[in-house]
């Protein structure tokens, strides 16, 4: 999952990782590693992030766009990193 995201980061010319090391867990358990579930979960992810300006996605972002992205009624998604 690294590698993927990576590369994709690598394509839009980001040269770092923007994404912590729990936020690729919880995308890669938040998608069952279908590419357009993670890249809909990393945009997600990136957008939450950006709206509270932090320069690292994280777990909890990643959660919130799983949530809003793919949860009726704003019920919380069950993505639990380190499970």
């Amino acid at each position: 999952m690294t590698g993927y995201l990576k590369h994709h980061l690598d394509v839009a010319g980001v040269a770092h990782q923007l994404f912590s090391d729990v936020a690729i867990t919880a995308i890669h358990q938040g998608s069952g590693g279908l590419p357009r579930t993670v890249n809909a979960l990393a945009r997600g992810g990136l957008g939450a992030a950006a709206l509270e300006k932090a320069s690292l996605v994280a777990a909890d972002h990643v959660r919130k766009a799983s949530s809003e992205a793919f949860m009726p009624s704003g019920h919380a998604a069950a993505i639990r990193p380190g499970s």
